[in-house]
């Protein structure tokens, strides 16, 4: 629930008003579980990327900061996506938007329940 609160949540912040926000969900064939999240938001470079990625960091300067957080949404995302076996990636591109793309492992997802 966490993570895609986080994800849904960081893709609405940084997309404008007009924009798109689309969340997808797939169970592979392999059992795994994959969700993505996409916008039509501001997009990052691959160094902007990177410093998302890390605790605390925030790819505007402080002095020129638009949008309000503490820098620790992706970062916390990807470490409780890695606490389930899983992996996060980002995709992304300045002024056309990004997708987080998460995968979980079959041996995480409960068990199918079976029709009556």
């Amino acid at each position: 629930k966490q993570i895609l609160l986080n994800l849904l949540s960081n893709s609405i912040k940084f997309t404008p008003e007009g924009g798109q926000v689309i969340l997808k969900a797939s169970l592979l064939r392999s059992g795994n579980l994959t969700i993505s999240v996409s916008d039509t938001g501001i997009g990052m470079t691959p160094d902007e990327i990177e410093i998302a990625m890390s605790p605390f960091g925030q790819v505007e300067s402080r002095l020129t900061r638009k949008f309000e957080g503490t820098g620790l949404g992706l970062p916390l995302t990807k470490a409780f996506v890695e606490l389930h076996g899983g992996t996060l990636r980002v995709r992304s591109s300045p002024g056309r938007g990004t997708t987080v793309f998460v995968r979980f492992p079959s041996e995480r997802l409960a068990p199918r329940r079976k029709a009556r």
